[in-house]
């Protein structure tokens, strides 16, 4: 596999996670218990970060690069591109919250280096710590209404 994990000390993406919005809530003592957990990975261009339909187990920032969210038809097998993913954007949150299949590839767009949040390790320290648990699921709220009210625009839009 063209995949490099690496264990890190405490501090591997702490100023990453302080800048992502998911987490901006967070407090330098729960970011830095986040980032206990966080891995690195690297990964080639081309290589699929995260696969349509399948059970994701991992939050995903760009620590360096790019991606490209792209979505085929189950039916007719079209692929369809979605949007580009830039450095410090993250993917795959849902699969920390819900056990529902990915809806679209991630596919890196040059070589990246990510920090993962894996599922396990994530559902471990929310439930040792209700309010770091609190804090990151109203995050979660929040960020899912925000996306829901963008589509509602866009799709109100295109319904104009």
């Amino acid at each position: 596999m063209d995949e490099i994990s690496i264990d890190l000390p405490v501090t591997p993406g702490v100023d990453l996670l302080q800048r992502v919005p998911l987490f901006r809530t967070l407090g330098f003592a729960e970011t830095m218990a986040l980032s206990e957990i966080c891995k690195i990975e690297r990964k080639k261009d081309g290589s699929v970060l995260l696969q349509q339909d399948s059970l994701g187990q991992a939050l995903y920032i760009l620590k360096q690069g790019t991606a490209t969210v792209r979505r085929r038809d189950p039916v007719s097998g079209v692929e369809k591109e979605l949007a580009a993913l830039a450095q410090g954007e993250l993917f795959g949150e849902m699969s920390l919250v819900d056990d529902h299949l990915a809806s679209a590839d991630v596919v890196a767009k040059g070589d990246v280096e990510l920090l993962v949040i894996p599922r396990k390790d994530f559902e471990k320290l929310v439930a040792s710590n209700d309010k770091l648990a609190i804090k990151v699921y109203r995050c979660f709220c929040s960020a899912l209404s925000e996306r829901l009210r963008r589509a509602n625009q866009k799709l109100a839009g295109a319904g104009a």
